[in-house]
């Protein structure tokens, strides 16, 4: 926190507005994704099973491919700020359409639900950030990502605290209008950094931002591939915790409320990493050894909640909310620090393709896997982790050896 008021001070006055600007707008993205992600589950889970799961995330990599491919065109015509407000207000719509369409008896609509509320986190998130990466230097960008983050943590916990008393007073339904509001209100804000130009993200009708990354394509599916196996980990204990709690939480509104509050408890721990490991690991410890240390901290993660009881509600929640509170927090913060030797549009590109793209189709890809299994035993889906978990310390030294060569 200190090296972020040192930073906070010493930038000019219009860069301190848009500091606001940026975490403001963080912080409603992640308070909205509760609301989104509990009432879409709810709605999921009244007609389906953690069977349908897997062909729901498909369909939301569907959704998110199409997403990326008009935003990557607009983009370079009308400009950042304006592809964000499309994104926002075309998600409002389909939510809405898709949830009118649900009440009047047509549930397939759950999978239209569930697919809009994968695509449109990932766009907006990533927007987000991508920007903030492109606005400040590097070491500006070191000292802001941890606070940052924790602005969109503390929205995650306020979030699913308010989705858990709301879903108990006044059901799913109000939880999930709620969450409209607040997705327009990111719009409204993000929309305020337009009044600050930024080298190379100008609208350019010549060269869109996944045209741009050709020159340095290796080195961005290197880190895609790091993305990739990243996922497959944390699918794997996402899956594991669906398959427990539809066996034990078996009412919808219970459902919902539970996951609210569960929710708020994964942006809880990654809080407390963005509060007191990230400012101390981002500039006193290499990316190198950052990225290093999350593959081995999940794999003795791991290896405690097969220790205490893999078949917990519990411990497999509990393993679920270190692995996504570290991604959230400490791997997206230094793999944001990756894309910065590329310039500004390649930036964009480099997201568009990682932390989008590869981010859900790599869900998709491992969903469609499990998808043709029946039965899924929890120690099989652990060992898969550890299979996955080795590939990415693999990669994580090809990708360095591929940057030095980048910087040189």
């Amino acid at each position: 926190m200190k090296n972020f008021l040192n930073f906070y001070t010493e930038l000019p006055k219009e860069n301190k507005r848009m500091s606001i600007v940026i975490g403001v707008t963080y912080f409603f993205v992640l308070f909205s994704y509760p609301f989104v992600r509990s009432a879409s589950s709810a709605l999921f889970y009244e007609h389906y099973t953690s069977a349908d799961y897997s062909f729901a995330s498909f369909i939301g990599v569907i959704a998110l491919m199409f997403i990326i491919f008009i935003n990557n065109k607009l983009q370079s015509k009308i400009g950042v700020q304006k592809v964000y407000i499309f994104t926002g207000l075309f998600t409002i719509l389909i939510l809405l359409g898709s949830f009118l369409a649900y009440k009047v008896g047509i549930h397939e609509m759950a999978y239209a639900i569930f697919a809009a509320k994968e695509a449109y986190i990932v766009l907006l998130v990533h927007s987000c950030l991508a920007f903030a990466n492109a606005f400040y230097s590097l070491d500006e960008f070191k000292r802001f990502i941890g606070p940052i983050g924790a602005m969109g943590s503390l929205g995650g916990i306020a979030g699913g605290q308010l989705t858990s008393v709301l879903a108990k007073k006044f059901g799913t339904d109000t939880v999930f209008f709620a969450s409209l509001i607040f997705i327009l209100i990111t719009v409204i804000l993000f929309y305020q950094t337009r009044k600050k130009e930024v080298k190379g993200l100008e609208p350019s009708k010549s060269i869109t931002p996944l045209k741009a990354v050709r020159g340095v394509k290796k080195y961005v599916l290197l880190i895609a591939s790091v993305v990739a196996v990243s996922q497959f980990v944390i699918y794997i204990a996402d899956l594991q915790f669906n398959i427990i709690f539809e066996k034990v939480v078996t009412v919808k509104d219970e459902r919902t409320a539970y996951l609210g509050e569960f929710y708020s408890y994964v942006n809880l721990f990654s809080l407390f990493m963005q509060f007191f490991v990230l400012p101390f690991m981002m500039v006193r410890i290499s990316n190198k050894t950052i990225f290093l240390f999350i593959p081995f901290l999940y794999l003795f993660v791991i290896l405690g909640g097969l220790g205490l009881g893999a078949s917990s509600l519990f411990i497999i929640g509990s393993i679920f909310i270190v692995f996504k509170g570290t991604d959230y927090s400490l791997f997206a913060a230094s793999k944001d620090v990756m894309y910065h030797p590329l310039l500004s549009l390649q930036k964009f590109g480099a997201k568009f393709i990682t932390d989008m793209f590869v981010y859900r189709a790599s869900k998709a890809l491992i969903a469609f896997v499990f998808a043709q299994f029946l039965n899924l035993e929890m120690q099989f889906l652990s060992g898969l982790q550890f299979f996955f978990l080795t590939l990415w310390i693999l990669l994580v030294f090809m990708l360095f050896k591929e940057q030095k060569k980048l910087n040189h």
